[in-house]
């Protein structure tokens, strides 16, 4: 991967979108990525950035105005895998307010998934 490229890899599951991103979120890369995020933004989607090495003021922008897209068509976005650097930024520039900080997949679904009777049930009762 070029310096400042981003990779990512989409993974369509039966009720949620999950991207894998990769490589540095900046100001050269965003673009790609935004472009390749707004089609997904319809359903709930878990954006996985554990293999993002560097968030700049962009890449924090980009993942902010996802998440606003995706809350005016009816879905949510989590983050996780945020680096600890990154989530202090995240967290100091108020961006987690309207985009949850995840430390695991199972709680990045639990913020974007509307979940079942059946489902409440089964998680009250265990």
């Amino acid at each position: 991967m070029e310096p400042g490229a981003v990779d990512m890899v989409v993974v369509e599951g039966e009720r949620h979108t999950t991207v894998l991103l990769s490589g540095e979120m900046d100001r050269a890369s965003c673009p790609h990525v935004r472009s390749r995020l707004r089609p997904l933004t319809a359903r709930p989607l878990v954006l996985d950035v554990s293999g993002v090495t560097f968030f700049d003021a962009e890449g924090m922008r980009t993942v902010f105005r996802c998440a606003r897209v995706c809350e005016a068509e009816g879905a949510a976005l989590a983050l996780v895998g945020l680096r600890p650097y990154a989530a202090k930024v995240f967290r100091i520039l108020g961006l987690d307010r309207d985009v949850p900080l995840c430390g695991s997949m199972e709680e990045a679904l639990w913020c974007v998934l509307p979940r079942t009777d059946e489902e409440i049930r089964e998680w009250l009762s265990g």
